[in-house]
């Protein structure tokens, strides 16, 4: 095999080339310095979202609906160590939950199944695979028609595990209104 010189123009193509693939890696690099969440986000590279946004997969929806519907059977059920299993650690934590002992039911004398009815439900990607979902809805008795108040729950779906978890929150954490 014999080596080819290469010509004046040949030359010059490859030194343009070379140039111009310098100038694209240098302008990459300063855009990924200046603005990384940019550069991410147009790169498809951001393994978690910024804001919430309106949930408007009806899949999603029904999943994170179902798991509320599935913590108010189990604290319908009074079944402590059901609910234990699905509290979000963090909250847990908080609350200094460090076992089902520790969660507490009101004794009523007319015990009423509960029912959640979500309203607004809001998610973010806060890891790969792993979301959270913020929902704002209300409570009321499977008896009768009234509402009995506005209640706020987080849910984290964890879509690597198949696994959720569940936490009350207040309205300040809930933030009001879904980013789109």
């Amino acid at each position: 095999m014999s080596k080819r010189k290469l010509n004046d123009s040949e030359k010059k193509v490859l030194t343009l080339w070379a140039i111009l693939a310098v100038i694209i890696v240098t302008g990459l690099f300063i855009f990924r310095r200046v603005a990384p969440e940019k550069f991410d986000k147009f790169f498809g590279l951001d393994g978690a979202e910024r804001y919430y946004s309106l949930v408007t997969d009806r899949t999603r929806y029904y999943t994170v609906a179902n798991a509320i519907d599935k913590y108010y059977s189990y604290t319908n059920a009074k079944d402590a160590n059901a609910i234990f299993n699905m509290l979000n650690e963090n909250y847990k934590q908080s609350k200094n939950i460090k076992s089902a002992s520790d969660i507490n039911f009101t004794q009523e004398v007319d015990p009423v199944n509960l029912t959640f009815n979500p309203r607004l439900m809001c998610k973010k990607k806060i890891a790969k695979a792993k979301y959270s979902f913020l929902v704002k809805g209300f409570e009321s008795k499977s008896t009768e028609s009234k509402r009995l108040g506005t209640l706020y729950y987080q849910v984290i779906l964890d879509d690597s595990n198949f696994t959720f978890s569940i936490q009350p929150i207040d309205e300040k954490t809930f933030g009001g209104e879904c980013h789109e």
